[in-house]
């Protein structure tokens, strides 16, 4: 259900930097399939003259002789002569005495959008030329010399710092093969059902990647530090991986103007973790609707098994921000085109054309998405049901040439159009006015600005900015309804349209009614809202919105885990040494016991017990196990261990003593119920899995099950519960190893960690070692109380390497508020020196860490790739390092319980694979 109160400016004034512009180092990289220009080659080098002025335009040949006279008939709607007004143009334009370079029609709103944030930053624009027009020989090619491609390059580059990609004969099978042929009708629920044997789609996929590879390479080529990176459409999806390969660091956002289906339908797409691996190499993902933008968290939640987030998915423990930017037009354009003076005629010779009758228009591109045939249906719908409108309303369709092969589908237009005229129409009236071709400028504005009802029934369409169009072009002329497709883009901003299905032709009739008797009041008050939305939410409010938002989440990812840097067994046994109090918190699975295929296998060594014992008889050391286990097995393993602290499943019990304090005891669990019978469900589905219940939480584990099968098992299981059980209930779900964890929300081991420091903050040495998701909420929580000390004591640059807190902290951090520390030029081991400011979000805790400069180490086992909050790494301790500490060392009990304890949990029994 729809949230009637979350409006997109609600949702933006949430959103950082709300109304401020960013301050970007470098440039703005835009980058779409083409450039705004068409390319037109006026005549080949050897044909050019030596002489130093330039010569009178050529004669033109026959063909453009016939074109010229057919332009300068009448119009095919308005009957009015085009030739007057082509001997100018609103379209910039600029020649050589070699090529002419003319700004593209279509793809208006996209184009006005990136040029608008050139008044505010640098940018540069790559982009294919498309087929160049050899007007001499009256051809398109994609062949081009390379003294040309020199040529064109330095004009490209003058005229607006256009940076050309040249692509041979793969841009055929990238574009007209698989963009259009495989990923457009996916996108927009056209499952393809026609059989082949699969050749053709793979050498389409082939020249799709090398057609991606190539925008990658350009753009790695231009690219300086502090550039940002725009990526546009289906037809790049795979660049934003290719860039981050080779530039890591780089701030790369992706937008989608097309539809995203849900999973169900995306699934279907047989490369389908290629395309979502390329598309989740950028920082930032935008998409024209919520719908869209849960849709691609869905399916990378189902196809990937990643985990997802309120504002994203979690890749690799690396937060991918996904949000919705819905586009607008260039207001000030429109309004231009509407105001030349070659569209007033236009306008008088329409209405004097269907005198005495209500204008119905309907503009599309001729597409089985756009749902002409659906609006033909129910405007004949329209004709039987309220027969008072015959004679008196006419329906003028507009559909436009296309690229593909629609001429089933125009043939089917054609005949219902036909049939429709045939029933209803006369010798005097002809109720349906079709016109299959495109049509002029002036009087695609003039249709738009003399209808009395816009009406658009896509039965899916990403934006349709026509709509926004009509908008302008009627508010000062008649202000009819817009009758619109709940299945555009634009319906979920233009609310005072009137919203149909188009699959319902008498609900569609019945608007056009509707529509057609509405008062002048209501008519007025409708276009008045619309209107204030169109000329407020812009194509430039929309581009400058999505950079601001591209810098914000780029800086939070920046404190978000990084690999962490191996760990300096001399330099920790160093610091132990000195310390005279310390705290020391160690995870148990993975930590101090291997990772085992039935969790009761896990038990604990007599080495590693030993090795316990030595550190937790040192009165200077407290020593925690902080595990997800329950009380009963932590106590039959480790109870006997003296002065060993202990909290089970995640942070709901602790126990320091003799007994257990519960800390979720007021929580309410009823929610496991529900839970339970999710997971039983797929218990019963999946051979081999089994579920653990616990006290406050409840996991599900599928290590003894296939381990294909279980993968596909889990992130099923997983995708239900994120979109059942999560939206409506206080939990949260932890993708373990092998295993999928449900528990209350802003409970877990950061928690415990905060309590136990909070009673001993005056120690000034910890340590803590974990393994897996669960662990990082300790790191997290420890890294940031340590970095609010030392900003505290002004000791930043002396600490040991510290790793920030993630942007304001979600839900699950447990965390308290945050406040705001802005650090300038801080160097430290994991991240580069900012400059000139970075902001850092760490929670206020005066009273937390008492010692003014302790040390820290965070110590995360697993391989040096991994994502972490931690600052230390242990996948591998080398025996001589080991040796070393332990000789002559008042610390040998450190690095004994590292060598013992910490060690075994990063190798696996023979035959356990590792998750």
């Amino acid at each position: 259900m729809v949230n009637d109160d979350l409006t997109p400016e609600k949702v933006a004034s949430y959103l950082p930097f709300s109304g401020l512009q960013p301050e970007i180092p470098g440039r703005i990289i835009n980058v779409t399939h083409q450039i705004p220009y068409n390319i037109v080659r006026k005549r080949h080098a050897a044909e050019a003259t030596t002489t130093t002025t330039s010569p009178p335009p050529p004669a033109p040949s026959a063909a453009m002789a016939a074109a010229i006279t057919s332009e300068e008939a009448g119009a095919p709607i308005s009957k009015v002569s085009r030739k007057h007004h082509r001997q100018h143009t609103l379209r910039a334009k600029f020649h050589t005495d070699d090529w002419t370079v003319v700004q593209r029609r279509g793809h208006s709103a996209l184009y006005s959008g990136l040029q608008s944030l050139s008044k505010d930053w640098e940018t540069i624009h790559i982009g294919w030329t498309g087929p160049i027009k050899d007007v001499s020989r009256m051809k398109k090619t994609t062949e081009v010399s390379a003294v040309d491609r020199l040529a064109l390059k330095q004009l490209l580059w003058d005229t607006g710092k256009i940076v050309p990609i040249f692509l041979d004969s793969t841009s055929r099978g990238h574009y007209e093969g698989y963009c259009k042929e495989v990923l457009w009708p996916l996108l927009h629920y056209v499952v393809w059902s026609t059989a082949t044997d699969g050749r053709a789609e793979k050498r389409n996929w082939a020249d799709y990647k090398a057609v991606n590879q190539q925008f990658a390479q350009t753009i790695i080529d231009q690219y300086r530090p502090g550039d940002i990176i725009w990526i546009h459409d289906y037809h790049l999806l795979l660049v934003p991986e290719m860039v981050r390969k080779a530039i890591p660091d780089a701030t790369i956002g992706v937008f989608f103007h097309a539809t995203f289906p849900s999973s169900e339908i995306f699934r279907c797409l047989t490369t389908r973790n290629e395309i979502l691996q390329g598309i989740l190499g950028a920082n930032l993902i935008g998409f024209q609707t919520f719908a869209y933008t849960r849709h691609f968290i869905s399916s990378s939640t189902r196809v990937l098994g990643c985990e997802s987030t309120l504002t994203g998915v979690n890749l690799n423990g690396q937060i991918v921000s996904a949000g919705t930017f819905p586009i607008g037009i260039d207001v000030d354009r429109v309004y231009t085109f509407c105001k030349q003076p070659h569209v007033q005629p236009k306008i008088q010779s329409i209405r004097e054309m269907y005198q005495d009758r209500r204008i119905i228009i309907g503009r599309d591109k001729l597409d089985a998405t756009k749902g002409i045939l659906q609006k033909l249906h129910a405007f004949e719908k329209f004709l039987h049901d309220y027969p008072a409108w015959r004679n008196k309303v006419v329906l003028i369709q507009v559909t436009t040439p296309t690229h593909g092969d629609h001429a089933k589908l125009e043939g089917k237009i054609s005949e219902t159009v036909s049939h429709i005229n045939g029933i209803y129409g006369s010798l005097e009236f002809t109720p349906i006015h079709y016109f299959h071709q495109d049509i002029d400028r002036d009087e695609y504005y003039a249709l738009l600005s003399v209808a009395d009802v816009g009406l658009i029934t896509s039965v899916r369409d990403g934006m349709n900015t026509t709509s926004f169009e009509y908008i302008i072009c009627q508010h000062e002329t008649s202000q009819g309804p817009l009758i619109l497709s709940e299945f555009t883009g634009t319906a979920g901003s233009l609310s005072a349209a009137l919203l149909v299905n188009p699959w319902d032709y008498a609900g569609v009739a019945r608007a056009i009614n509707d529509a057609l008797v509405m008062s002048p009041e209501e008519k007025q008050t409708r276009h008045e809202q619309l209107y204030k939305h169109v000329t407020s939410h812009t194509a430039a409010s929309w581009s400058h919105s999505f950079v601001t938002q591209l810098v914000s989440t780029k800086e939070q990812q920046s404190l978000q885990p990084q690999s962490a840097q191996e760990l300096d067994l001399l330099e920790t046994v160093s610091a132990y040494n000195r310390a005279q109090k310390r705290l020391l918190m160690f995870d148990y699975d993975g930590t101090l016991t291997p990772i085992v295929s039935v969790p009761s296998d896990a038990k604990p060594s007599p080495d590693m017990l030993e090795a316990l014992q030595k550190i937790c008889n040192d009165p200077k050391n407290q020593v925690w196990v902080i595990s997800g286990r329950d009380q009963e097995t932590l106590d039959n393993w480790l109870g006997h261990v003296k002065n060993l602290g202990l909290s089970a499943e995640h942070g709901c019990f602790i126990k320091k003593g003799d007994t257990w304090e519960n800390i979720v005891e007021q929580v309410d669990m009823s929610w496991k119920e529900e839970v339970s019978k999710i997971f039983n469900y797929y218990t019963e589905r999946t051979q081999g899995s089994f579920i653990e219940n616990k006290k406050s939480s409840i996991t599900w584990h599928y290590r003894l099950a296939d381990a294909e099968y279980g993968e596909f098992q889990a992130k099923e299981c997983q995708n239900h519960l994120e979109n059942n059980i999560v939206p409506k209930l206080p939990v949260e779900i932890l993708v373990g190893k092998k295993n999928l964890e449900v528990r209350p929300v802003d409970i877990n081991k950061g928690v415990v960690a905060k309590r136990i420091l909070n009673d001993i903050s005056d120690v000034d040495f910890v340590v803590c070692a974990g393994d897996d998701k669960t662990d990082e909420d300790m790191f997290r929580f420890l890294s940031a109380a340590h970095l609010s000390v030392t900003i505290t004591s002004g000791a930043v640059t002396s600490s040991p390497p510290w790793t920030p807190l993630p942007s304001a902290s979600s839900s699950s951090s447990g965390l308290p508020p945050t406040t705001t520390t802005t650090i300038t030029g801080i160097n430290t081991a994991n991240t580069k020196t900012r400059s000139p400011s970075v902001v850092l979000t760490s929670p206020p805790l005066p009273d937390t860490w008492k010692h003014p400069n302790p040390d820290l180490f965070c110590i995360t086992v697993g391989p040096d790739n991994k994502k972490t909050m931690a600052n230390r790494r242990l996948w591998t301790l080398k025996k001589s390092q080991a040796c070393r500490c332990q000789t002559g060392s008042s610390g040998k009990e450190l690095a004994l319980v590292l060598r013992v304890s910490v060690l075994p949990g990063s190798y696996c029994k023979p035959g356990v694979p590792r998750a």
